[in-house]
């Protein structure tokens, strides 16, 4: 048996902490009963918010913020992590072609430098698009 543990350095190595080091696109349902919003990707874009307004241990201290990867929010109204829950709720989302949608977008700005859509409610029925229909989070977490 060891004597002492090394878990909090292996934890460490895969603790979410915000810094991302490639464009990355989140799509989450407002109705995920696995992954509540707020408590997964609402709080991982706060994560990389924070760690965005840091500077890198290697930037020198001139005051110019670092050129972070871009990352986007795409919360989806109505939408499930489960998706044939739609059959007996037909007022759900499907996320699936959202994902679809974002990860075109991913694609086109990585390969193509073409500017992602900012973070956005895609509104049930809707699609993520440039200027959004309504940006930010999604006010209500359910629309009958």
């Amino acid at each position: 048996r060891l004597s002492f543990s090394d878990v909090g350095a292996q934890f460490a190595a895969f603790a979410t902490t915000g810094k991302i080091q490639r464009p990355l696109i989140t799509v989450a349902g407002t109705m995920d009963a696995l992954l509540p919003i707020d408590h997964h990707a609402r709080a991982y874009a706060r994560k990389v918010a924070a760690a965005s307004n840091h500077k890198r241990d290697d930037e020198r201290d001139d005051g110019r913020r670092d050129d972070r990867p871009a990352y986007r929010l795409y919360e989806i109204q109505n939408g499930n992590h489960i998706e044939t829950y739609q059959d007996f709720f037909p007022q759900l989302e499907l996320i699936e072609p959202h994902a679809q949608r974002a990860f075109d977008l991913l694609v086109n700005h990585v390969e193509r430098d073409v500017p992602l859509p900012p973070d956005q409610c895609v509104a049930r029925g809707g699609s993520i698009s440039e200027p959004p229909a309504q940006a930010g989070h999604c006010a209500s977490l359910f629309v009958p």
